[in-house]
């Protein structure tokens, strides 16, 4: 993967506690912010900052482009504050503050792209890096479809140098925001762990294994191992580019996730077929096409279920019926 595709997170945005719950729309307009205000990161605790405007495509903040979910997310960030400290260096004083982290936005009706407003504090949370910082990918960690996928991905490339981190499950819990949820460890590991860590093989650089540690009768510790994901063995296989992630979000597209798996199915034969980098220049030559109007959706959904998937052996007839009837398809 190319190091453009990276991006420096400030180490007190990941373990910023913020006085709300940030959904995985948010998290992704967080990441395109920082990435968008990387020229003006400085290690200088006295940077004078200025309010920023930055202008972002629709589809890097969801592939679906629903300016009505956009917006409202947009909205949440604004009408909420986070509230951090600085500590100045050799004085040890200690500045605090509070800050809303998007002061507004302005949208051209059917335009692709959309501008935000970034207030002068909110520029310092995110662009002071004089604390330390985590380089990640990008695209991986916006294609993560889970808040909890994406803070642990985080989490793997903090400590990927050390080879792995081990802290209370409390303190798992306070830096995943979930001090009053998953009480039960069985469901913390269900619902948190385990669905992460299958998460992060599929799609992801980096992964982690686990282990629980008891102290006395009670488990109150875990250690997580952080693991490159860079070739495929019986456990698991790796990606070695962005093609896997692209792709991916190109079926949703024209396979929602919330009708079924097929998008998420379809990559993973594509990619166990080794067909990958072919797909990859098809879809984005597709994709081409459609922002041109050369070609509509519908038009794209037909030729890949007639033409494209079977190419590289997937089945696309329904089950319930002989025939496939494109025309009663709509968008």
């Amino acid at each position: 993967m190319e190091n453009s595709n990276k991006i420096k997170q400030p180490n007190h945005v990941s373990t910023a506690r913020f006085n709300f719950s940030l959904t995985v729309l948010e998290k992704n307009i967080i990441y395109t912010i920082i990435d968008e205000l990387q020229k003006i990161m400085s290690r200088d605790l006295n940077q004078k900052y200025m309010n920023q405007r930055i202008t972002v495509e629709l589809k890097t903040l969801e592939q679906n482009r629903n300016y009505g979910r956009i917006k409202n997310a947009i909205k949440k960030l604004g009408s909420k504050h986070v509230e951090f400290d600085f500590t100045i260096p050799k004085t040890g004083k200690i500045t605090g503050f509070s800050t809303s982290l998007i002061s507004g936005l302005r949208h051209e009706y059917n335009s692709k792209f959309i501008t935000l407003n970034i207030p002068e504090d909110a520029c310092r949370f995110f662009c002071y890096i004089g604390g330390g910082f985590t380089s990640f990918q990008k695209t991986i960690a916006i294609s993560l479809s889970s808040i909890y996928s994406k803070q642990l991905y985080e989490l793997c490339c903090r400590w990927e140098d050390k080879g792995g981190y081990s802290c209370t499950i409390e303190e798992l819990k306070i830096y995943l925001s979930i001090t009053d949820k998953y009480n039960q460890l069985a469901h913390l590991r269900v619902k948190v762990l385990e669905k992460s860590k299958e998460e992060l093989k599929r799609k992801a650089d980096l992964f982690y294994t686990y282990s629980l540690i008891k102290v006395g009768r009670k488990y109150s510790k875990i250690s997580f191992k952080i693991h490159r994901n860079i070739q495929a063995n019986e456990e698991y296989y790796g990606i070695r580019e962005e093609h896997f992630i692209y792709i991916y979000n190109f079926l949703s597209r024209f396979f929602p996730n919330h009708d079924d798996n097929k998008a998420r199915n379809y990559t993973e034969i594509i990619a166990n077929e080794g067909y990958t980098e072919k797909a990859y220049y098809r879809f984005v030559k597709l994709e081409n096409q459609l922002e041109a109007r050369y070609k509509t959706k519908r038009d794209i959904k037909n030729i890949l279920l007639k033409s494209i998937l079977p190419e590289f052996g997937i089945s696309t007839f329904d089950k319930n019926q002989i025939t496939l009837k494109l025309s009663q398809v709509r968008f």
